[in-house]
């Protein structure tokens, strides 16, 4: 196998007689593997804080099953290696990218992903999968390629489940879920008094 550029998660390698990648991600001592984050209210109530940090072997299964099952590149779990070192995961050849901004609104259509207009202190984008809330992010230049049929799709991303508790303390945030949760059911997006929430006084 033909190893590839190696990834903040993983290690990818691929196999040209299959056309498959093989990713490895290493099972830390410290119990990370990957990548995910938490979401907190800043203190000032000016938006959301994203805490990075690793992920443990359940949020990276999830999320890739989470990805997968709403339309992202398909990802096969093949399990962990003799050793314990790895998770490997298993995925079809994947192409670059034509035009990023382009590509990245199609993947983001193919899965049914809503932008956020609540504050974050970066872009990410809100997902209604396994009767929940996510909010993804990280959709740079390495996770956006094309599929054997020449299509735009999301090869890996952060992506961490959003608390209720937060979605009801926001008015966008609810609102962006409720956008997202008709989009992946098929129904029309709610539709909403803009001025619902300006006063007159304010005016």
């Amino acid at each position: 196998m033909q190893p590839l550029k190696t990834g903040a998660e993983a290690s990818p390698f691929a196999d040209g007689d299959w056309q498959v990648v093989y990713k490895l991600f290493p099972l830390h001592s410290s119990g990370g593997l990957g990548k995910t984050f938490e979401i907190d209210r800043y203190p000032d109530d000016q938006g959301f804080e994203m805490t990075v940090r690793d992920a443990v072997l359940i949020e990276t299964m999830e999320k890739l099953i989470v990805l997968h099952d709403a339309g992202a590149h398909p990802t096969e779990l093949v399990g962990i290696d003799d050793q314990g070192d790895y998770l490997v995961v298993k995925q079809p050849l994947a192409y670059p990218y034509k035009n990023l901004e382009e590509d990245r609104l199609i993947a983001l259509e193919r899965i049914r992903a809503v932008p956020c207009r609540a504050r974050f202190r970066r872009v990410v984008w809100i997902l209604w999968e396994h009767d929940q809330a996510w909010v993804l992010s990280d959709l740079h230049p390495g996770n956006i390629m094309r599929d054997a049929r020449d299509q735009p799709t999301i090869i890996d991303a952060l992506l961490s489940p959003l608390p209720p508790a937060l979605i009801q303390s926001d008015r966008l945030l609810a609102e962006d879920v409720e956008d997202a949760k008709a989009l992946r059911e098929g129904r029309p997006r709610p539709s909403r008094d803009v001025f619902a929430e300006i006063s007159d006084d304010e005016l």
